[in-house]
């Protein structure tokens, strides 16, 4: 058995945060459905829009159903899709759904214990509730943008896409748990508005908390986190490649300075700019002298709170990420095996799973319509209908 065995999700969303998070609760178990667009023109913004190179891990685990929701057929289905579902995800611009006729109201009417979540980048309600954007923007609106990158340069783009991942899919995934557990001990369904921009603030909670505690407005490189001090950098080694220094701790910073040979180091953790620059070019010139595999070999078992910054085809076959099934190779149904990222929580009884890899757009239509007692002649003239592809 698994966690969320018996509990079904119907997704709407397309992009980036909702399938995330839906890859989340399958992964858990859950079943999750697909609502997807047909797409009889080949058009860009039907079904799944871009396909990209993850699409069969983040599709994983779930059935896909076209259906063309602007339909009076369509619509029918997806009322009856509505009435088996525990939950619903949506990723829209706010107002979509109602003018489709699928939001959390009409939804409601038919199932008062759906759990409704809306996926969206400044929220439903709010001035900016209206606007496009995108991860970048998400960022920058929050200040993360602000905080990344070198002190004397210009905001720098991180490497993922950490608005949609972390802060829209990660949070929703989060917040759909918690209603459903409110909704064992209630009986009651509920809507969820979760913004990217939201979870994206939280995610910033140091930084803004040290502004309204001290007035103080941190910059690029000018806290402990971003490269204020040696002792929390990035530094290139004789190869050309990069370790990851974060010895916060000053027993850690100790082990670290009597390793790198540089014992008179150790009272200068913390100082004026003028030492500190003397530390950071001491610990450059030190990295230097090594690759960093070397350094890695050296200092990882040394308490010292040092690692390998890795590629990512590094990644990939790192022995630790292997060993933690944090990258899994997995069977393909025609054969063969297709390396993926793995399940990230460990459960001891309800562990997740990759069962299935990711559809196709309308894969499972005729499946999941027989399920709801459509016969092979109806199903034949939803298509001639268009209301499924």
């Amino acid at each position: 058995m698994q966690a969320l065995e018996g509990i079904r999700i119907i997704d709407m969303a397309r992009l980036g945060p909702g399938p995330h998070c839906s890859q989340i609760l399958a992964d858990m178990g859950a079943d999750v459905i697909r609502v997807e667009a047909p797409d009889p023109k080949g058009g860009p913004r039907a079904g799944r829009m871009i396909k990209l190179p993850g699409d069969a891990a983040i599709r994983r685990n779930s059935r896909s159903i076209s259906l063309n929701l602007k339909t009076e057929e369509g619509k029918q289905i997806f009322f009856e899709l509505a009435k088996t579902a525990d939950v619903i995800t949506e990723g829209f611009r706010p107002g979509v759904v109602k003018r489709l006729g699928v939001d959390y109201e009409a939804v409601k009417a038919v199932r008062p214990r759906i759990v409704y979540a809306s996926l969206s980048g400044y929220g439903q309600e709010g001035p900016y509730s209206s606007y496009v954007g995108h991860d970048i923007n998400y960022q920058g609106i929050t200040g993360m943008l602000d905080m990344t990158g070198e002190r004397d340069g210009p905001p720098m783009i991180p490497g993922n896409t950490i608005a949609d991942n972390a802060g829209g899919g990660m949070n929703a995934a989060i917040s759909i748990l918690a209603a459903l557990l409110s909704r064992e001990r209630t009986g009651a369904g509920q809507y969820i508005d979760m913004a990217m921009v939201d979870g994206l603030v939280t995610m910033m909670f140091f930084p803004i908390e040290e502004h309204l505690t001290t007035g103080a407005v941190p910059h690029r490189s000018g806290t402990i986190t971003t490269g204020l001090y040696p002792w929390y950098s990035i530094y290139e080694t004789k190869d050309g490649r990069y370790v990851s220094v974060g010895a916060i701790e000053p027993w850690f910073y100790e082990n670290l300075c009597r390793l790198l040979e540089l014992e008179e180091l150790i009272p200068h953790q913390y100082g004026d700019d003028a030492k500190q620059e003397e530390v950071f070019a001491a610990f450059r010139e030190k990295f230097l002298t090594k690759t960093r595999d070397e350094w890695v070999e050296l200092l990882m078992p040394g308490e010292t709170c040092v690692g390998p910054v890795l590629a990512i085809d590094e990644v990939v076959k790192d022995p630790h990420l292997r060993h933690r099934e944090m990258i899994v190779d997995v069977e393909e149904e025609g054969g063969g095996t297709r390396t993926q990222v793995g399940v990230m929580a460990k459960l001891s009884e309800t562990p997740g799973t990759i069962r299935t890899p990711g559809p196709e757009v309308g894969q499972h239509t005729p499946e999941i319509l027989g399920e709801l007692g459509y016969d092979e002649p109806a199903i034949e003239a939803l298509r001639r209908s268009e209301a499924i592809a």
